[in-house]
C-alpha cells in the first residue's frame, strides 16, 4: 500500500528496512514496525488531512525538534511532513488502560513543566481554529446543535483564566504515553503547538489521574489560588470534552 514510501525511507535511512503493519488503534494515521538491526523503529504515514483535522504538520515538526534533547521526548531519526512520513524509535507500547503509578506521574508532572517552560514552537490560533470548524460544520445537514456546541466552546474558551502561553500537547492521555526502561515517553504531538495550558492540566487530572493538588504546584498555575485552580481545571475539562465531540463529528 506504502511502497513508494518505504522506498523513499529506506533511501533516507540507507538501509534496507522491512515494514511490517503495526496495529494502529486510536490514530487516523498508518503505522508500520522495523528495525535496522541496533534498535526497533516505527514509521508513521501521515493520514490525509480530512482525517486529522486541525493538524499543522509544520507546526509538529518544529515542536518535535524543539523536544528532542529532553528524556521524555520521542526520539524523531527523520521526519519529511512534505513527503507524508515521520520514523522515530519505539518507546514500547502506549499505557492506555493503565493504571499510572507515582514513578510515572512523577515523570509525567516533571515532563509537562519543562512543556511550560518552552516558548518558541509556532503558536496555535485558536480563534482561526474554531472558524475552520465553523465553516466545517456549516457543511452539514445538522448543522445546528453542532454550532450551538462550537458556541458553548468559544464562550467557555474565551473564560478561561488567563495564563501565559506554552508548549501544549493538546492530547495527553495514557495512550500517548509510553513506558520502557524505566523511563516514560511522551508521544503523539501531531496536535501539539505554543497554546493555552490549562487544556494539557484537564487532561491529566481527568485521562492521568494527576490530582489537582499537584497539578497546581506546575510554573503556569502557581499564581493562583485553589479555588481559582479548580474553577479554571473544571472549565477546560468542558472545553476538552466540546472540542473532542467536536472533532469526531467534524471527521465523520
Amino acid at each position: 500500500m506504502h511502497e513508494s514510501i518505504f522506498a523513499q525511507v529506506n533511501q533516507r535511512l540507507e538501509y534496507p528496512v522491512h515494514w511490517l503493519p503495526l496495529a494502529s488503534k486510536g490514530t487516523s494515521n498508518w503505522l508500520y514496525q522495523g528495525s535496522d538491526h541496533q534498535q526497533p523503529l516505527i514509521l508513521r504515514v501521515n493520514a490525509r488531512d480530512d482525517l486529522v483535522f486541525g493538524v499543522d504538520r509544520t507546526c509538529e515538526q518544529a515542536v518535535l525538534s524543539t523536544i528532542q534533547p529532553f528524556p521524555w521526548s520521542v526520539q524523531v531519526i527523520a521526519n519529511e511532513p512534505k513527503s507524508g512520513w515521520c520514523v522515530m524509535k519505539h518507546h514500547g507500547v502506549g499505557l492506555e488502560g493503565s493504571v499510572l503509578t507515582c514513578v510515572m506521574k512523577l515523570q509525567l508532572l516533571n515532563a509537562v513543566a519543562d512543556c511550560q517552560s518552552i516558548m518558541s514552537p509556532p503558536a496555535i490560533s485558536y480563534p482561526d481554529l474554531f472558524e475552520r470548524y465553523q465553516k466545517a460544520l456549516n457543511r452539514l445537514s445538522d448543522a445546528a446543535p453542532w454550532l450551538e456546541k462550537l458556541s458553548c466552546l468559544v464562550e467557555v474558551f474565551q473564560a478561561l483564566p488567563a495564563v501565559q502561553s506554552c508548549l501544549t500537547h493538546h492530547d495527553l492521555h495514557p495512550g500517548n504515553l509510553c513506558w520502557q526502561d524505566e523511563q516514560l515517553r511522551i508521544i503523539d504531538w501531531e496536535y501539539a503547538a505554543l497554546g493555552n495550558p490549562w487544556l494539557d492540566a484537564a487532561m491529566l487530572h481527568n485521562s492521568c489521574a494527576l490530582d489537582s493538588s499537584i497539578l497546581m504546584t506546575l510554573p503556569a498555575f502557581k499564581q493562583f489560588s485553589e479555588a481559582d485552580f479548580l474553577n479554571g481545571l473544571q472549565q477546560a475539562a468542558q472545553v476538552n470534552r466540546l472540542l473532542e465531540q467536536l472533532w469526531y463529528r467534524v471527521r465523520a
